[in-house]
């Protein structure tokens, strides 16, 4: 009898010997503030509308210009034959789409103003009123996204003079928050410089003689303004 309990006592011995081996240990970590998320709802979805302006924009400019290219090429080429220089017909289709469709002589110059319209602005007001549409929902939320991340860093900032959020953490986090901001401003300019181009495009077509150009022309000049004026208002720290 006494041999058994002997045996049940080591057998005892062994199993809380286990146990205490698998508990996880407690750390003095725990009343400190776990790592912030590295990007937030909101800064995500701001960088959905930044990049999906920027992706309207460039197909404001290809709708903007590319008819001109094209009827540049056809109408140099056109003109070379009436001249009688077919061949030269590839050189001069190549000089007319460079100039969006202008080439040869004044008569020449004049024919074409008659026969083509060189912005196709049904093409362009479609994608236009979506990049309006686009450039106010930025211009909506960029200002509240800054506002957000302005007090989130100045909360992390206490956190971590009272010790509950670690260098670590904070230095994560800031990074995030200045890449989050380095992306959408690269995004806004490149929208501001793309409404641009189109606005140059379209005033290009209405110095050539193309009527109906002037809403066009105003609001491209809009949308500049106001992808310029959201890009103003980020902070890159």
């Amino acid at each position: 009898m006494l041999r058994l309990k002997s045996i049940l006592l080591v057998l005892c011995a062994m199993v809380l010997s286990a146990c205490a081996q698998t508990k996880t240990p407690i750390t003095s970590s725990m009343n400190r503030t776990a790592l912030p998320a590295a990007q937030t709802e909101q800064e995500r979805a701001v960088m959905r509308q930044a990049n999906a302006l920027d992706r309207m924009s460039r197909d404001l400019v290809r709708k903007t210009t590319m008819k001109g290219a094209a009827i540049g090429a056809v109408a140099g080429c056109g003109l070379a034959v009436v001249g009688g220089a077919k061949s030269k017909c590839a050189q001069a289709a190549l000089v007319g789409g460079v100039i969006g469709g202008i080439a040869g002589n004044a008569a020449g110059k004049d024919q074409v103003k008659k026969r083509v319209e060189i912005v196709e602005l049904s093409r362009v007001l479609p994608s236009l009123r979506e990049t309006k549409e686009q450039m106010a929902l930025v211009s909506q939320d960029v200002p509240s996204l800054i506002a957000q991340q302005n007090a989130e860093i100045a909360s992390m900032q206490t956190q971590l003079a009272a010790g509950t959020l670690d260098q670590t953490s904070y230095d994560a986090r800031l990074a995030e928050i200045q890449s989050v901001r380095s992306d959408l401003a690269q995004a806004l300019s490149l929208s501001a410089r793309q409404a641009k181009q189109a606005k140059e495009a379209l005033l290009a077509a209405k110095a050539q003689g193309q009527t109906g150009v002037d809403w066009y022309i105003a609001e491209t000049n809009k949308l500049e303004v106001e992808a310029v004026s959201a890009r103003a208002q980020i902070s890159l720290l």
